[in-house]
């Protein structure tokens, strides 16, 4: 009995960090979208106006659902595929400052509830019942493949590089998988292996739009398609992409310098909120200027590659970056045999 009001207290301060998360993402993708449009407009180049509270307002329309759709399936899946999304805040240490459930292997656990987020916003896509959604719902799977094949191929070839190096903890939790303290003892193939890693997942960060917004409609798209359910995919897809750069901006985030800040302090609530304020502050400008740049660049490099290998430009990078981290591995294998 006694250790029911320590988790529900642990569960309330998790619960309120989470909707932190989220709603940091939301701010951050309309800043990012009011960004683009005031340089666009410099350029001469009009947009229409992104107001703040229309993803607010979507959720106090009524629901309105195309003739033909599977109205319990477009009903709830978006809510199951947020929720998964939720779950996962709820298991990654930098959500919350007591992860509620035990993180000793993130990357699976974020991998299983990624895909089952994926597949519950596909399920209600195609249950709409319009030639529409089920074309959304094509391109949303293909984006998902994009995104998620170099997010685990990333992983795996991190796991196989820290195991290499003698890492004392679970190669495959998320705790172990802060990339700059060992950059000292990398040789320049690991750290262009694990850069190019972060490119390529950066630069597929699903998004919408002249503005690059993360939302998964458009204001004119699907029209006959309105409220909470719609509203609760606009959220799931800013939340979804939020995260995912908020896994990577942690593997290159330098954790022992801001620890280190905080130690000199000697308060431990203040070193603990100290890296709390500062990585949720280096994720939103990762969002705001480095997802961009890694978004135009990519399209560059498919431009300028010849039409019929443009498809081939992102597996090319990705299976070359796998390679670099692999051979770090092995590096460190035959240098560990000598011994």
């Amino acid at each position: 009995m006694n250790d029911i009001f320590p988790l529900l207290f642990n569960c309330f301060v998790a619960l309120l960090l989470i909707t932190f998360v989220f709603s940091a993402a939301i701010k951050s993708d309309r800043l990012y979208q009011r960004l683009a449009a005031f340089v666009m407009r410099k350029m001469g180049r009009a947009l229409p106006a992104l107001p703040e509270a229309a993803l607010r307002a979507a959720f106090h329309e009524p629901a309105s659902l195309p003739g033909r759709a599977a109205a319990k399936v477009v009903i709830y899946a978006p809510a199951l595929a947020t929720a998964s999304l939720v779950t996962l805040c709820a298991s990654l240490p930098f959500c919350t400052f007591i992860p509620i459930i035990d993180n000793g292997a993130d990357i699976i656990q974020m991998a299983q509830l990624l895909l089952l987020s994926e597949a519950f916003a596909v399920a209600a896509l195609c249950s709409l019942g319009t030639k529409e959604g089920l074309d959304f719902a094509a391109a949303e799977a293909k984006a998902a493949l994009r995104l998620l094949v170099p997010l685990a191929a990333s992983a795996a070839s991190l796991s196989f590089f820290f195991t290499q190096n003698g890492v004392d903890r679970d190669p495959f939790s998320l705790n172990s998988f802060s990339v700059v303290g060992r950059f000292s003892a990398m040789s320049p193939f690991g750290i262009c292996g694990s850069l190019l890693f972060a490119f390529i997942i950066l630069s597929q960060i699903p998004h919408r739009g002249t503005a690059e917004s993360s939302e998964l409609f458009e204001a004119s798209e699907m029209p006959d398609f309105k409220g909470a359910p719609r509203a609760l995919l606009q959220l799931w897809s800013i939340a979804r992409s939020f995260i995912i750069i908020s896994v990577v901006v942690f593997v290159f985030f330098p954790h022992n310098i801001i620890e280190n800040i905080g130690e000199s302090v000697g308060i431990a609530w203040y070193r603990q909120a100290l890296s709390f304020a500062a990585f949720w502050l280096a994720v939103v400008l990762a969002r705001l200027f480095i997802v961009p740049l890694c978004q135009f660049a990519m399209n560059f490099i498919e431009r300028r590659t010849p039409e019929k290998y443009a498809e081939a430009a992102t597996p090319l990078l990705l299976a070359a970056s796998m390679a670099l981290l692999w051979y770090e591995g092995l590096l460190l294998s035959q240098e560990a045999a000598l011994f």
